[in-house]
C-alpha cells in the first residue's frame, strides 16, 4: 500500500480515442492511482459506452456523468468535489488529451517537494506531440497579472517554484483544497486553472517537478512563435473568425474576472482590454453583430454588472447559422 493516497480526475468530452489512452496510462502508473474519476461532459461519440465497460472492469474507475457540457471548469469543479468527499491525500488533474508517462505520479510523490508541508501543489513537465516542452503550463505573473511563462532554464533544474500551473497534471493536496475551495465552475473554459492555482499560491508554494512528464495532445504549441514572412501571412495570423469567438470571449471575460479577484477592481483597464479586442475583430474578424454583442455581454459579466452566463459552443454555432 502506498504511504499516501492519490486520486486522478479526468474531464472528457467527445474524444473517446484520447480518453482511452489517458485512462490506460493512469491504470499503468508505477505508483498506483487509488481512484480514477472521469467526468464526462455529455459525450455522444461512444465515450460513455467505453467508460461503462472500463468502470465494470476496474474497481478503481468511477464515472461521473453530466447531462450537459459544463466545460473544463465545470468538469474539474465537479470532479474535485466528488473525489474530495472520499478524502484522498492528493488529487491529480488532467484533460482527456493528456497522457502521463508510466512513472509520472511516482516522480511527483517521491520528490523532496512532496515531503514539504508548505508545498500545496505539484506539477510536472508537459510535452506536446512534437516532444517539445510546452512552457506555458507553468509561470509567474507581472504586476498586472499577465502570464510570464516558464523558461528552458527552469526545466533544467530538478524543480522550480511557479505562481500558477495548468490543469494538465496539477496535483493538489487535500488540506489545500479544504482551505481555498473548488475551481470557479462558472468560467466554463480557460483561465479556471490559472485562477485556482493562483489562489493556492496564496497559502503555500507551487512546485514543478521536472522529472515527472506527460504528453499533451492538443496539437498546439503556443511557445512556437514564427515571424510571418509576408503581409498576407501576418494578416492570416491576426484573423478572428466568428466561429471561434465563443471561447476567446469566454477566456477574456475569465481573465478580467481573475484580475479583479486577485488584484482588485479596475473597470477602466477592463474596458480598454475589451475595446482593443473589439478593434482587432473589426479589423481582422468576420464583423458579425453577434460577435460584438457577445463581447459586450461578457464585459458586463467580467466587471460584475451581470451574472456569469456562458454561451455554449453548440449554441454559438447555431446562432451563426452553421450546420
Amino acid at each position: 500500500m502506498n504511504p499516501v493516497s492519490a486520486a486522478a480526475i479526468v474531464v472528457s468530452y467527445n474524444r473517446r480515442a484520447l480518453l482511452e489512452e489517458c485512462v490506460e496510462a493512469l491504470l499503468a502508473q508505477t505508483w498506483p492511482v487509488d481512484a480514477i474519476y472521469v467526468v464526462d461532459n455529455g459525450s455522444n461519440d461512444g465515450s460513455r459506452e467505453y467508460l461503462a465497460a472500463v468502470e465494470a472492469k476496474h474497481d478503481r474507475v468511477f464515472v461521473v456523468l453530466s447531462e450537459s457540457n459544463t466545460g473544463g471548469a465545470g468538469g474539474f469543479a465537479r470532479g474535485i468535489s466528488t473525489a474530495f468527499a472520499k478524502g484522498f491525500d492528493w488529487y491529480w488533474l488532467m484533460d482527456d488529451d493528456a497522457e502521463p508517462m508510466p512513472d509520472a505520479l511516482e516522480k511527483l510523490l517521491v520528490s523532496k517537494d512532496a515531503a514539504r508541508t508548505d508545498v500545496v501543489a505539484l506539477c510536472g513537465t508537459v510535452f506536446g506531440i512534437d516532444r517539445r516542452v510546452q512552457f506555458w503550463h507553468q509561470g509567474t505573473f507581472d504586476e498586472r497579472m499577465r502570464l510570464i511563462v516558464s523558461m528552458p532554464e527552469h526545466h533544467a533544474a530538478a524543480s522550480f517554484k511557479t505562481d500558477y500551473m495548468s490543469f494538465v497534471g496539477a496535483c493538489i493536496r487535500h488540506d489545500a483544497i479544504q482551505r481555498v475551495g473548488f475551481p470557479a465552475h462558472e468560467y466554463f473554459v480557460w483561465n479556471d486553472d490559472v485562477e485556482y492555482t493562483a489562489r493556492l499560491s496564496r497559502i503555500g508554494e507551487l512546485r514543478c517537478v521536472t522529472a515527472s512528464q506527460m504528453t499533451h495532445k492538443d496539437g498546439e504549441n503556443r511557445d512556437m512563435i514564427q515571424r510571418p514572412r509576408s503581409l498576407r501571412a501576418w494578416i492570416e495570423t491576426r484573423r478572428m473568425p466568428a466561429a471561434t469567438q465563443w471561447k476567446y470571449a469566454c477566456g477574456l471575460r475569465n481573465y478580467v474576472d481573475m484580475v479583479f479577484r486577485h488584484r482588485g477592481p479596475a473597470p477602466f483597464w477592463a474596458a480598454s482590454i475589451f475595446a482593443r479586442r473589439l478593434v482587432r475583430i473589426l479589423v481582422f474578424g468576420d464583423r458579425r453583430f453577434s460577435v460584438i454583442v457577445l463581447y459586450v455581454r461578457y464585459f458586463e459579466q467580467a466587471v460584475g454588472r451581470r451574472q456569469f452566463d456562458t454561451v455554449r459552443p453548440t449554441d454559438w454555432k447555431r446562432s451563426l447559422g452553421d450546420s
